[in-house]
């Protein structure tokens, strides 16, 4: 039975700054003491070449320079974007090699080390041919997606907002006061009293019993006319509100309408108290605010309901009236 030896093989070793000042022969492999790594001479290279690349912990944004331990072909996750190191010095920036995925600058981008679609990225282009529903109401143009309208009675103006250029109605849409539709104009249903003046709207005459008083504008009532407040009713000019005089005298014009009018009582006469027997009877002024010196007489007066009421008379003086050529007269008055 062959002899075992068993025999303890230890590797050059020493610190990585040790490491990087020597030449290691060709085949000759070296351990670094303090970043635990193997590395094999070629000979040439000082530091000899690391044995397998290292994957560092993912890193913030910006401090990838600190991996100083860091050598050739390592690689490292910096804010989501995965670097590799190609160049000998950790610290430059320069020496990390961007080896994730790329993107175009404008369908992608990296936002906050996020891969999103940038914005207005994509185009007409990349819209394929059965994004839209087929007839949905939108078309895919060259130019990009668009509203299906045919042009003519629906189309899109120069602000870019849909708009109607005719609208089809049937005559079963149009409704009391309106005709056409169906392919025909539509336009207001009128009678032979109307009339269209200049494509406006306008009274041509009034058939029998169809038009009332109400209706009729002021300045259309001539000499002679009035409408009556209230009811609307149109009749003979009245001057003074028709209100009866029975002391007036009245001036009339040609047509017979009254156009003034004027009292015929001149004025009032005050009775004055008298020792003989007819003087006080007639004692008292219509202006008299109550019974003083005059005298009284009750009277019967038949009421609505056919009863008898009597009232107090009180002397009043007399009133005069001026008769014309017949000369002036007093009459006796009693008030109450």
């Amino acid at each position: 039975m062959p002899d075992i030896e068993i025999v303890k093989l230890k590797l050059r070793r020493g610190t990585d700054t040790q490491r990087e000042s020597v030449v290691l022969e060709q085949g000759e492999l070296g351990y670094t003491t303090d970043s635990k790594r193997v590395f094999v001479g070629d000979g040439f290279l000082s530091g000899g070449n690391v044995v397998g690349a290292k994957n560092h912990p993912p890193m913030y944004i910006g401090t990838r320079t600190d991996l100083t331990e860091a050598v050739t072909g390592d690689m490292v996750y910096e804010d989501n974007l995965l670097y590799q190191l190609s160049g000998t010095d950790a610290a430059q920036l320069s020496a990390w090699a961007f080896i994730g995925t790329r993107v175009d600058g404008t369908t992608l981008e990296y936002d906050a080390g996020l891969l999103e679609l940038k914005d207005n990225g994509i185009t007409i282009d990349k819209v394929a041919s059965d994004f839209v529903v087929p007839n949905g109401g939108i078309d895919i143009t060259s130019t990009g997606l668009s509203a299906a309208v045919d042009g003519s009675t629906i189309f899109v103006n120069g602000s870019g907002q849909l708009e109607s250029s005719r609208l089809y109605l049937s005559s079963g849409d149009i409704s009391l006061g309106l005709s056409g539709a169906g392919g025909d104009p539509i336009g207001v249903d009128v009678t032979e009293a109307f009339t269209f003046d200049g494509n406006k709207l306008d009274f041509a005459y009034a058939g029998d019993d169809t038009v009332g008083a109400d209706a009729i504008a002021l300045s259309a009532l001539g000499n002679g006319l009035q409408k009556t407040p209230g009811t609307g009713e149109l009749r003979l000019e009245i001057i003074g509100g028709a209100v009866m005089h029975p002391f007036n005298t009245s001036e009339y014009d040609s047509t017979g309408r009254v156009i003034s009018t004027s009292s015929t009582i001149e004025q009032n006469l005050t009775g004055v108290d008298s020792t003989s027997e007819f003087g006080a009877a007639f004692s008292g002024s219509l202006d008299a605010e109550g019974p003083g010196s005059e005298a009284i007489v009750e009277v019967l007066s038949g009421n609505a309901d056919g009863d008898s009421v009597t009232i107090a008379l009180s002397s009043a003086g007399f009133i005069q009236i001026a008769s014309g050529n017949k000369g002036n007269f007093a009459i006796p008055v009693f008030k109450f």
